[in-house]
């Protein structure tokens, strides 16, 4: 999971899955990063993993590189832990695909 300050100091929103994370991306809060081009590796990273079901992780880490080159506040904060932190990847299924966006993890 990842709460993100975008609503005003101290108030947050919490994203648990990509789909959460792309809908931060393309809402009004961040309409003025739209031309920045890590705003943009984010969201192409987030669409990715949602049609892929897989790709979490890299989702996950443009989404904090977008957010820390827009001085977003995230929580867990900006520590080294949250760097290397890894996301559940959802396996390619053969036939018939899941509907369900690929989740976010952070490791315990």
């Amino acid at each position: 999971m990842i709460s993100v300050q975008i609503q005003g100091v101290g108030r947050y929103r919490s994203a648990h899955t990509v789909a959460d994370l792309a809908g931060m991306l393309i809402s009004d809060d961040w309409l003025s990063q739209a031309g920045d081009p890590t705003f943009q590796r984010a969201l192409v990273a987030c669409l990715t993993a949602l049609t892929d079901q897989s790709g979490g992780d890299r989702a996950r880490k443009a989404f904090v590189a977008a957010a820390r080159a827009a001085g977003i506040a995230l929580l867990p904060d900006d520590a080294p832990d949250l760097i290397g932190s890894r996301m559940s990847k959802m396996p390619r299924r053969k036939g018939r695909t899941s509907n369900r966006p690929p989740d976010l993890h952070h490791p315990h």
